[in-house]
């Protein structure tokens, strides 16, 4: 049935269960090979739900009840073991508001959804847990996919009517040689009927890239509604008397969105002869590296700091900047990504000898600002 639908004058605001990752009100899925870490990584972040102030990867998240539908084992044992060996890391997280349940059986029928929101009506969950999608609704049929579409729809419903964050796992495929799990993507039949708003694929570091240690790599690989964040790397670290944690991990190679913006702006200059003015080179940047406004502006403040670049005042209406390459990288504009390297390196580049500021010069903020207001 067709319905028109308000197109509001305003950015609608979107509440977060994990503040750039898992919406709140919407359906998350996070899918890997088995025995990867799907159920550590949930129980993780089932106890960082219930810290007065929880953090997962760095970012804050929504306090409040966790259900955890557990469909892959039946008595519960994977997620008590999990689950006692994160909170014995935080011993402020609140036991009683994780409740665990058991999806065996038939699965999840149209029945027990219907059952849930009955019992959850009164105080629902901030977080549901459905681990996982395969072993809740066993045995799919591409050609009845019908049969599912009631309970998975029930469960959705309660995500948008609650404003709770569904997050739903599930395995992959078979990878071919060389593939990533974010490449082969989460099976078929998941994909077809939960459509997620952000989707992640969770894989294991060689231990031979990071040292030995444990690290998972959580690959967003669709965000409906911000900016996909680069992968996040998590290390499982153990303590004494089987505790563990989950801390944040710099993967080999990878990239932070500050450390991408300042490459395309170098990358951007050298493209332009040296010099942009800096509205569009911040246009430019925030469309080559896909990153935020902020960020481009912290990126830009960053290579003046070092020396990489510079900036000079226009002398027309409001004094519009421009950003240039200094010294060896203006020089060798062509080249300008390797060689900037020399002004990280360079004690004359950190002291400032390179591109320093005119004296009496705005701040980047209060540059921004003069412009919003001119």
């Amino acid at each position: 049935m067709l319905r028109p639908l308000e197109l509001s004058h305003t950015i609608p605001e979107i509440r977060w269960h994990v503040h750039g990752l898992i919406p709140a009100g919407y359906v998350s899925t996070i899918y890997s090979p088995p025995g990867v870490g799907k159920t550590a990584l949930a129980a993780y972040l089932a106890v960082q739900t219930v810290r007065p102030q929880g953090r997962f990867a760095g970012q804050p998240v929504r306090h409040g009840k966790v259900i955890i539908l557990d469909a892959d084992d039946g008595t519960g044992h994977s997620y008590n073991l999990w689950l006692n060996r994160f909170l014995g890391a935080h011993p402020d997280a609140k036991r009683e508001l994780i409740q665990l349940w058991a999806a065996d059986g038939e699965g999840l029928t149209p029945e027990d959804v219907k059952k849930l929101k009955e019992e959850l009506a009164p105080d629902p969950p901030v977080l549901i847990i459905l681990d996982a999608f395969s072993s809740a609704f066993l045995g799919v049929d591409p050609i009845k996919v019908h049969l599912v579409h009631e309970p998975l729809r029930g469960l959705t419903d309660l995500a948008n009517e609650t404003g709770c964050a569904l997050l739903v796992t599930d395995h992959v495929g078979k990878q071919v040689k060389g593939q990533t799990v974010a490449e082969k993507g989460p099976l078929g039949t998941l994909a077809k009927l939960i459509l997620p708003r952000a989707a992640f694929a969770l894989e294991r570091v060689p231990p031979a890239d990071v040292d030995g240690r444990d690290v998972l790599k959580l690959e967003c690989t669709k965000q409906s509604f911000e900016v996909k964040p680069p992968p996040l790397g998590l290390e499982l670290v153990e303590f004494e008397d089987d505790v563990f944690d989950l801390r944040q991990f710099e993967l080999p190679g990878e990239k932070t969105l500050e450390q991408r913006a300042e490459e395309a702006a170098l990358e951007l200059l050298s493209e332009a002869g040296g010099s942009l003015p800096r509205k569009e080179l911040l246009q430019k940047i925030e469309n080559r590296a896909n990153v935020s406004r902020s960020t481009a502006n912290r990126a830009l403040r960053a290579l003046l700091d070092r020396g990489a670049v510079e900036r000079v005042r226009g002398s027309g209406r409001g004094r519009p900047a421009t950003y240039t390459l200094c010294g060896t990288l203006a020089e060798n504009a062509e080249n300008a990504v390797t060689t900037e390297q020399f002004f990280c390196d360079n004690p004359l580049a950190l002291a400032g000898a390179y591109g320093a500021q005119t004296e009496g010069e705005a701040p980047e903020e209060e540059e921004e600002w003069c412009e919003l207001v001119l």
